[in-house]
């Protein structure tokens, strides 16, 4: 133990200052100034010890340690925010923490893209997307992000299947007899859609692009006001989850002629995939995930993921994806990234052979 350290402790500001001028062997040579310059040098070692360990102590804080916001770029009521609330709660109830679920509807979503993107990598703010999101760089033009580069994956949460309906007065009872009336009528059988880029009008592009049909696309400002004109007979078709359809369906004032999953759905399982029902080679993937502004540390990622996938298999979740025809996600955040580029050059090529452009 160094002797008389306490009668300098008083004066350490002033022994520090003096410590940064002792910078040759002569200096430490006059009258007390080793003792000094010594102890000086010692409070400043200790302060950065100090400040060191603090720094350190804030960093292994864990996360969160406090809210966590949700961002929804649909309005309430929808799939995308359905997700949200549903794993949003979870993540309340695990981690101790409030979840806001955040909705910022516009632009088929890009809205609350764009704000999500500009903040701070740090978890506590998280974009809940649908599989339409890798593609908005080549259908938009003025994006002022990249769907692609200025995002983290976090969690694919789960996979969803769409169901082709129309209006009771359209006069098909199949898939064959509507591919063979649209190309008899080029441009004259138009289709709903929540929005411009979004799942719906995704899986109208791809129906074109896979039986060479010429389907007019209308878009709406969400699911609800589509449903309604498509039940008034003011459009014709819609790919919509099969959830918001099936009691239309059920009850008659809608037709349904098949799923666009490669699986038959568990509500309507009678009714055929598109490709069986005559479209060869369709099939619209679709799911719901949550993103992170690029750059979240991969131990945030891992852990929004892991607790994603404990959600995942309670009972609960897994009896009430069941009842809405949805299948549980495990695509780890690595595997995400993979699935979003590959959604990008799949929908590159075909956005090139049907020059989509959406603005």
């Amino acid at each position: 133990m160094i002797v008389g350290l306490e009668k300098f402790t008083a004066k350490a500001p002033a022994y520090e200052a003096r410590a940064k001028r002792c910078k040759t062997p002569s200096a430490f040579l006059d009258g007390d100034s080793l003792h000094i310059c010594a102890y000086s040098a010692l409070f400043v070692f200790l302060g950065s010890l100090s400040t060191t360990a603090t720094a350190q102590g804030k960093e292994a804080a864990p996360y969160p340690t406090k809210a966590i916001r949700m961002v929804v770029g649909f309005p309430p009521g929808g799939g995308n925010d359905a997700m949200a609330r549903l794993f949003g709660q979870r993540y309340a109830e695990r981690f101790g923490q409030s979840v806001v679920i955040d909705n910022r509807p516009g632009a088929g979503g890009n809205l609350a893209a764009e704000l999500v993107a500009k903040t701070a990598p740090d978890g506590y703010t998280l974009l809940v997307v649908s599989s339409s999101h890798p593609i908005q760089g080549i259908l938009k033009k003025h994006l002022s992000y990249d769907p692609i580069r200025d995002f983290s994956s976090v969690a694919q949460l789960v996979h969803y299947r769409s169901v082709m309906v129309t209006h009771p007065t359209v006069a098909v009872a199949n898939v064959r007899e509507l591919i063979a009336l649209a190309k008899s009528k080029p441009g004259q059988i138009n289709f709903a859609s929540p929005g411009a880029g979004t799942g719906g009008h995704l899986a109208g592009e791809l129906f074109r692009y896979v039986t060479g049909v010429e389907l007019m696309h209308i878009p709406y400002k969400g699911t609800g006001q589509a449903t309604t004109d498509l039940m008034g007979g003011r459009v014709q078709l819609m790919f919509t989850p099969t959830l918001a359809v099936v009691q239309h369906v059920q009850t008659g004032r809608l037709r349904a002629l098949g799923v666009t999953s490669a699986r038959r759905s568990r509500v309507l399982p009678d009714l055929p995939t598109l490709a069986e029902a005559g479209a060869t080679g369709y099939e619209f993937g679709a799911w719901y995930g949550i993103l992170a502004p690029a750059r979240l540390p991969a131990e945030i990622a891992d852990k929004l993921h892991a607790e994603s996938q404990r959600a995942l298999q309670t009972q609960d979740i897994r009896d009430r994806l069941n009842a809405e025809d949805l299948d549980g996600a495990t695509a780890t955040p690595a595997q995400l990234d993979t699935i979003r580029k590959t959604e990008l050059a799949k929908w590159t090529k075909i956005a090139a052979q049907l020059q989509l452009k959406f603005e």
